[in-house]
């Protein structure tokens, strides 16, 4: 029997852990970010229906972000409540799959999350190319607005190095709380943020921009069609920032988001931004 199949990837458990945090914290904080909206074959569920799923173990994948046939149809249904960064749809487990499950020892599911948890921790590690401690590779990216910015020209100050994409839902929420959490906290200092758009044409990321300026989210992007300077740093796996300090050092490095990794990047800027 293969007990893969039947059990949740560490990928999907995380997802939902942080879709859950994410639309509690907004609610607790009551600060106007976007909830989650949560669909299964096509129809709105409520976070309390979710939450009952995942306790009896019925959510098979959680996909974050939609493309846009997808946001379409939802819009149609649901109207402009639907914003596409901000949908995690589910697959559920058929009722053939949870009587299969159910064969399943205890001990056997528990042994195969510690072997995926072990293999998202190495793909993790395996993707990085630059880490902690490693002088961050120079390169001059053309911005969305024409001018270029070389790294190295950059020293004497702090940088947050983001590489992300449209089509990202992990990255669209980070975006949506760095206004907040570090482009107001950190300006007039001596720091820039430096978020570059992974493999895509300037066409999508202007639109994405245009869009995204509507809800506030307005800051400048550098644009890697190629990859080419993604791939200096790593191989895959996206948001990924590197805070680098003002002599051009990599000092912390994280993969993926949610608010608490946003906090330690903040941290770690502050704390860079208080030495001479």
């Amino acid at each position: 029997m293969k007990i893969n199949y039947f059990v949740k990837t560490t990928l999907t458990i995380l997802c939902f852990t942080l879709s859950i945090t994410y639309y509690a914290t907004a609610q607790n904080e009551g600060q106007a970010k976007p909830a989650i909206m949560y669909v299964i074959n096509g129809e709105e569920v409520s976070d309390a229906k979710v939450q009952e799923l995942f306790a009896a173990n019925r959510i098979k994948e959680m996909r974050k972000g939609i493309s846009d046939e997808e946001a379409a149809k939802l819009k149609a249904k649901y109207g402009e409540k639907v914003d596409a960064d901000f949908v995690a749809v589910l697959t559920l487990f058929s009722d053939a799959e949870m009587a299969e499950k159910a064969k399943i020892s205890p001990e056997a599911v528990d042994s195969n999350n510690k072997q995926n948890i072990a293999a998202q921790e190495r793909r993790m590690k395996e993707s990085s190319l630059i880490h902690v401690g490693d002088t961050a590779v120079d390169f001059e990216v053309e911005m969305l607005d024409g001018r270029n910015i070389k790294l190295s020209d950059l020293r004497g100050k702090v940088v947050l190095l983001n590489f992300w994409a449209t089509w990202c839902g992990p990255c669209m929420m980070e975006f949506n709380e760095i206004p907040e959490k570090i482009i107001k906290r950190f300006q007039g200092q001596d720091f820039v943020f430096l978020p570059v758009s992974r493999g895509e044409k300037r066409e999508t990321v202007a639109d994405k921009m245009g869009k995204l300026k509507t809800k506030g989210i307005d800051f400048p992007v550098g644009l890697d069609p190629d990859k080419k300077i993604f791939l200096h740093y790593a191989t895959e796996l996206i948001p990924r920032n590197y805070v680098i300090d003002r002599n051009g050092k990599v000092v912390y490095t994280e993969i993926g988001y949610d608010e608490t990794k946003l906090g330690e990047v903040a941290k770690t800027i502050e704390e860079l931004l208080r030495k001479e």
